[in-house]
């Protein structure tokens, strides 16, 4: 008789821990989900934005004029200045710090 209730017991006891277990997987699946979420909502965000600004046409002004085709159309002496300056090592040395400072904020979002 002792030897039934001790067997009862042990199945109820092995019952509670598979119900324990499964709502730990549940518990598990759920706080994953949650964790999961605000990633899927930024990549709506910006999925959005990318979208918007893909739908902005480029000005005719900036396909017809290259800074190239402007450095072209100044006049010799002043191009020969230019040249005496190295206004185009400077150019390269800005655009290079841009460059840099625009993939720094994008690789640490903007906090350093």
């Amino acid at each position: 008789m002792i030897a039934t209730i001790v067997s009862w017991f042990k199945a109820l006891l092995a019952w509670f821990r598979r119900v324990f277990e499964w709502l730990k997987g549940i518990f598990e699946d759920f706080m994953e989900f949650f964790l999961d979420l605000p990633v899927v909502i930024l990549e709506g965000i910006l999925d959005g934005v990318i979208y918007v600004l893909s739908a902005i046409p480029v000005p005719d002004f900036v396909e017809s004029a290259s800074l190239q085709g402007l450095f072209n159309s100044l006049g010799p002496d002043i191009l020969y200045f230019v040249d005496f300056f190295g206004l185009h090592y400077g150019l390269a040395v800005i655009g290079t710090g841009v460059a840099f400072r625009l993939t720094r904020k994008a690789l640490t979002l903007g906090q350093w």
